[in-house]
Formats: structure tokens, C-alpha cells, sequence
């Protein structure tokens, strides 16, 4: 499917749309719907914006990190011993998840969705959605993904919001295979994987390059697609903070990456963004925190106006991962359509380990 849109309308979809290389990559992993998206050309997954940050969110059986720069952290015990723990600079609270639990983590998207009418005309809109997505710790249990429509928005070129943007009301759950043993390494998501990549820049790099390497015979920019796979380590996971650290800096050395202070998620929270130009004709940026370096969000603005068919600086796409949670167990249980999700599927290829493999020189 490639409008998200229309699943509101048309019943419970197998996937949520991404742009075509994170596709790609996430029918590799099966693990999620469409969970990479990670340029912005281009449906994919969704977050939303909060109306209050600084508050305290308890959780059953697990503990809740909302993800804010407000100042200040509180932690709440509640009687059945969860816990909240909001996010603020050096002060946050990491993580423990351990074997048996899943990550939780609740997010507001909008991304272009680009769609060709009966005449063949091709139209464009914002579309946008809050997500929450449920994910093994181990990659032991399937987890779980809910998606709500929210109102979508009008391309920044001055026509109207097609009728291809109608139906966006509505919430949809899906499960969500965990297929550890039969993901190749640059397919997991899983806490247990994620806590054994690097935790050395240099090494961390080295595994963005050699994990993104395309099949041979494929005319893929390796820059481009380590950069591709920083975010998809990144997005809707829990990278410990070493990990974190690493592959904030790796990321800077990538050729072309560009470094931005203070650029807003969708929530309002400003952070250092490291982006890079992509073929669509904008620039598409991680927005970090500085002091945790966790994923406050993605945006992604027009640089080539020709080429998105938009205003420079126009914003299409922009997101804000809201809240990391561990919990002990799934709010609800699906049944597992073999038509939507499976493990049942080749492994993927290994990278390459020839020069194609290689990532370009860490510029002077």
C-alpha cells in the first residue's frame, strides 16, 4: 500500500507505508509495518505533538520516560511499583529492560503521501498519525502496533488536500512478527542486539557502512545508506546510551552530514540535528538531544525546490518520538494473519565484504 490514509478507510492494513528504500528494508525485517520510512520521500509511520511535557506518566508494569526538555526530573513510585521518569538533559534515567519485557515507544508523524489520480496527475499531502508500537526486549514474544489518523495537511505548493487525503479518521492495531533468528544483523531491532553494537565511534561507523552495504549488482550511495541506517537504529527502539553516544558521533563523519543547533521536533523541543541532502530535493535530519543524544524526532525541508515541488524551506515531514516506556506485557493480543506478518521469509543477504563494502574516508 502506499497511502497510509486509505487504511483508515478501507479496513486494517498489513503495513504502514515508508518511503521505497525503508520499505524495502522493512519487509527484510518483518518486524515492523513500515518502521523505517527513514528519508522522507515517501509515506511511513507517525508521531504527534503533546500539549503538556514535564508530567509524570505511570505505566503498568514498567517504567515510562517521556521524552522533554523542560527542565527538572521526577520519579513516581506508584503502589504497584511502577515508575515515570522525565527526561531532562544529564539528568535522565536510564533504562533497564530485561528478558521478557517489551519497549514501548509512542511517537506523532507527518510525512508526504504521494498518490497518482484516475487521470494519471500525481497528488501530494501531509499526512499524519500517532503511533505507539510494542516491541520484544529479546525479540522472543511478537509485538504490537496501534496507528491513529490524525488530520492531514496540504502540500506546500498551494493546492488543496486531495480527495485522497479523505478517510484519515480512524485506529488501527497490528501484530508484529519477532523473527530474531531469522533476521540477518542489519535487520534487528531488538534491545538485545541493539546493546551489542559498538560503543566506539570509529567501530560504530564502520558497522553503519558495513550493515547498509547493498547486494552487489545494486547502484546504492553508501553514505546515503549508512546514513539510512542510523536512523532506522534509532527510530521507535532504545539504544543504550553508549550505543547512543557512538553513533551520534559516527553520524557526524559521514560526507555530506550536515550539523544543525537548535531545530525543533514536533513538539516543540529543539535539539542538534545531523541531516543530509537527499535526491528528493530536501534535507533530511535526525534531531538529537544534546545531552542523551536519544531521537527527539525527524524533519525534513526543501533545499530543491524544483525537485520536491515545494517553497525552499518548506517543512514535509516532521515528527516527535514522545515516550520510551518497558513494560512486562502487551495492552491487548492479536491473532497473527500469515498474509500480513511472518518469519517466513529468505534471510537476508550478508554485506558484501569486498572494497564495495568499504566506508568512504572519515573526511580531514
Amino acid at each position: 500500500m502506499d497511502d497510509e490514509i486509505r487504511t483508515f478507510a478501507d479496513g486494517r492494513p498489513a503495513v504502514p507505508p515508508y518511503r521505497e528504500q525503508a520499505r524495502a528494508r522493512a519487509r527484510e525485517r518483518l518486524i515492523e509495518e513500515a518502521r523505517g520510512r527513514r528519508g522522507f520521500r515517501l509515506p511511513r509511520l507517525g508521531w504527534q505533538a503533546v500539549a503538556a511535557f514535564g508530567v509524570t506518566v505511570a505505566l503498568v508494569g514498567g517504567v515510562t520516560v517521556a521524552l522533554s526538555n523542560q527542565g527538572g526530573q521526577s520519579i513516581t513510585a506508584t503502589p504497584g511499583g511502577d515508575q515515570s521518569a522525565v527526561m531532562a538533559g544529564t539528568d535522565f534515567a536510564e533504562l533497564d529492560p530485561r528478558p521478557g519485557q517489551f519497549i514501548l515507544v509512542e511517537s506523532d508523524t507527518m510525512y508526504g503521501s504521494f498518490a497518482f489520480g484516475d487521470e494519471g496527475k500525481e497528488t501530494r499531502h501531509l499526512y499524519r498519525t500517532h503511533r505507539k508500537i510494542w516491541q520484544s526486549v529479546d525479540g522472543a514474544a511478537d509485538g504490537l502496533l496501534y496507528i491513529e489518523g490524525r488530520e492531514p495537511r496540504p502540500w506546500p505548493d498551494g493546492r488543496e488536500l486531495p480527495a485522497s487525503a479523505r478517510g484519515w479518521q480512524g485506529a488501527d492495531w497490528s501484530p508484529l512478527a519477532s523473527c530474531p533468528g531469522t533476521l540477518g544483523p542489519a535487520a534487528r531491532r531488538d534491545y538485545a542486539y541493539l546493546s551489542t553494537l559498538p560503543a566506539d565511534p570509529a567501530k560504530m561507523r564502520e558497522h553503519l557502512y558495513r550493515a547498509s552495504a547493498p547486494s552487489p549488482g545494486k547502484d546504492v550511495d553508501a553514505d546515503q545508506a549508512a546514513f539510512t541506517h542510523a536512523g532506522d537504529l534509532v527510530r521507535e527502539t532504545y539504544l543504550p546510551k553508549a550505543q547512543r553516544d557512538a553513533l551520534f558521533e559516527a553520524v557526524k563523519t559521514i560526507p555530506g552530514v550536515q550539523v544543525a543547533d537548535g531545530v525543533a521536533d514536533s513538539a516543540g523541543r529543539t535539539g542538534v540535528a545531523l541531516g543530509l541532502p537527499e535526491s528528493d530535493g530536501t534535507l533530511s535530519q535526525l534531531i538529537f538531544d544534546p545531552a542523551t543524544h536519544l531521537v527527539l524526532g525527524e524533519r525534513a525541508t526543501v533545499v530543491d525546490p524544483a525537485a520536491a515541488q515545494a517553497p525552499a524551506g518548506s517543512v514535509v515531514a516532521l515528527t516527535a518520538q514522545l515516550k520510551i516506556s518497558v513494560v512486562d506485557s502487551l495492552p491487548r493480543q492479536l491473532p497473527r494473519d500469515p498474509k500480513d506478518v511472518t518469519c517466513e521469509q529468505p534471510r537476508p543477504a550478508e554485506p558484501p565484504t569486498d572494497e564495495s563494502a568499504a566506508p568512504t574516508p572519515i573526511p580531514d
